[in-house]
């Protein structure tokens, strides 16, 4: 039993599973138990498992049905028996003194979770948002506050987190096995809240690979309908968690504003018919926790309130007036300067 579990989730990565397992292989810190998850793959991804758990000792083989990334990942953490667990995604390495690291980090803070800083391939073109949110500061929180997931870096990524094992077993801490895209929002809103200590370390200890030809993620940025409605998925399982620990009526506005960043400003560009799809779906969801009054007493800004409550209200609400709303609620929360270049890319002229 290693000091460190490191879950690998495994599903036709046959090009790449050497390259991950290599650097697990290479790190300073030995006393590692490496769990790789087949998820049903159909390549020769479980035969290079079997050849690497044959040299290597530290590497185990759970062989299971397909069942998604969320699947694979529960079935590492079921059967990790180290003090801390953490996630390597089988197509991304972690740097050398990544394990080193974290067991460190966890030990000396005594945090429950350990969010820290990671590259990403290939580094052209440069994408300012990810360099952002993989470039966490050094601090360390007594309890959850929300500045852990709205000012810090600690969203959206799963695999930059590290976790004492039995805060997540203790906690019943699971991936949803019901949100196919976005998992690891959903695991990071569940985690925070119930996480008594949290740190974040600036020194970047993965190197990611953004959004891999042919993965879900690839296929989700070439469709913003189809991805922003995942999204509003996503809001719907964060709201019932949150609701099931009783955290709404505290941070109702809180969440209300992330709802509505999260699902409709990319929609502002789309055609006509999309934009409405995504915003009857989120309306849809945030109706099922909030209603018009409950709104209109939350301590929002005036362009917040008057989108969420272009949405809460029903699909009463004209498409037209939820267009104004969204475009005002993007102007208030980015500024002249950006919404000037959304401007000039012809969004306000659509209705």
């Amino acid at each position: 039993m290693g000091r460190l579990s490191v879950v690998v989730p495994v599903y036709n990565v046959g090009s790449y599973l050497d390259a991950c397992l290599e650097s697990l292989e290479a790190q300073t810190f030995r006393d590692i138990d490496v769990i790789c998850v087949n998820d049903g793959s159909t390549d020769d991804s479980l035969e290079r498992l079997h050849s690497w758990a044959a040299r290597d000792s530290r590497v185990r083989v759970i062989n299971k049905e397909n069942g998604g990334l969320s699947s694979a990942r529960n079935a590492g953490i079921r059967v990790a028996t180290s003090e801390f667990v953490c996630f390597l995604d089988s197509d991304d390495v972690f740097l050398p003194e990544a394990c080193e690291t974290i067991v460190q980090q966890l030990a000396d803070t005594r945090a429950d979770v350990l969010t820290f800083g990671a590259t990403y391939v290939p580094a052209e073109p440069n994408v300012p948002w990810l360099d952002d949110v993989l470039t966490p500061r050094d601090v360390v929180y007594d309890g959850f506050s929300m500045d852990v997931l709205f000012k810090e870096k600690s969203r959206p990524f799963a695999w930059r987190m590290a976790c004492r094992t039995r805060f997540l077993t203790e906690h019943e801490i699971w991936f949803d096995e019901d949100v196919p895209f976005g998992e690891d929002q959903v695991f990071c809103f569940a985690v925070y809240p119930r996480a008594e200590r949290i740190a974040f370390c600036s020194k970047k200890l993965y190197e990611y690979k953004a959004a891999r030809p042919g993965s879900l993620m690839d296929r989700m940025n070439n469709d913003p309908r189809r991805k922003m409605l995942a999204h509003a998925d996503i809001v719907d399982h964060i709201l019932a968690d949150w609701r099931r620990l009783a955290l709404l009526g505290r941070y109702g506005a809180e969440m209300v504003c992330w709802a509505l960043d999260f699902v409709l400003t990319e929609m502002l560009r789309a055609p006509q018919g999309d934009f409405a799809a995504v915003a009857d779906g989120l309306a849809d969801v945030l109706g099922r926790y909030w209603t018009p009054d409950q709104v209109k007493v939350m301590n929002l800004i005036p362009a917040d309130r008057a989108l969420a409550l272009s949405l809460v209200g029903g699909r009463r609400c004209s498409l037209a007036a939820r267009k104004r709303a969204a475009r005002a609620f993007y102007l208030a929360r980015y500024g002249h300067k950006a919404t000037y270049r959304w401007l000039v890319s012809g969004w306000y002229l659509q209705e």
